[in-house]
């Protein structure tokens, strides 16, 4: 970005109309995050203006008024399938923030909501989970644990859910013969990322969606 044009911004991020100082803002701090070697999003952005969504995530007790691009995604997603009548899944709940908008995305229908978890964390990472560069995360045993008290009090005001505890995929046995609309895969790790996979994808209503 040349000096004339920084001065440009910074003039019409000041003075110039609505559309100017949106358009300045964006171009300012795009500026400032590539010198420091981050990247912005596009600035035609909607889901942090989408109300129904926003109202929904704001219901959930730790949103903290954070608005995310995936939890956005992940919601309509869900909704567009909410009139379908077999049940909704998630596989690594962690606070229940994914869940959460699921159960949102089907207020309007009875089906339930299952969602498999340890409730210890992490599985042993293997060498297929190992970090491709420096800076990605290294997963350890037993992190990402939440106990399942914390998790039921944040979706506490649902009451169409089952709870399945217990490690991947021993605890699919309790669901062996049902089908779903909608399944969401969060569980971190390559095996039971797999597994999960594995014995989802035959019991998933065809054309539908597993999300990860």
């Amino acid at each position: 970005m040349s000096f004339l044009n920084i001065i440009k911004y910074f003039y019409n991020a000041v003075a110039g109309d609505s559309v100017s100082r949106y358009e300045a803002h964006f171009e300012i701090m795009r500026f400032f995050c590539k010198k420091s070697g981050f990247r912005l999003y596009n600035k035609n952005l909607i889901w942090d203006k989408d109300i129904e969504y926003i109202e929904a995530w704001n219901r959930f007790p730790e949103s903290n008024n954070f608005i995310h691009d995936r939890h956005y995604t992940l919601y309509n997603l869900a909704k567009s399938v909410s009139s379908l009548s077999q049940d909704t899944a998630e596989c690594g709940v962690f606070k229940g923030a994914s869940s959460h908008l699921i159960l949102e995305a089907n207020r309007n229908n009875t089906k339930t909501h299952h969602i498999f978890d340890s409730f210890s964390g992490l599985s042993e990472p293997t060498k297929d989970d190992a970090p491709l560069d420096t800076t990605s995360k290294i997963w350890k045993k037993n992190e990402l644990s939440i106990t399942e008290e914390i998790v039921r009090n944040n979706l506490h005001q649902f009451t169409n859910i089952e709870y399945h505890k217990g490690w991947i995929p021993e605890c699919f046995k309790e669901i062996d013969d049902q089908m779903f609309s909608f399944i969401h895969i969060d569980v971190d790790l390559y095996e039971p990322t797999r597994d999960c996979f594995n014995f989802f994808y035959n019991r998933i209503v065809p054309g539908r969606f597993i999300s990860v």
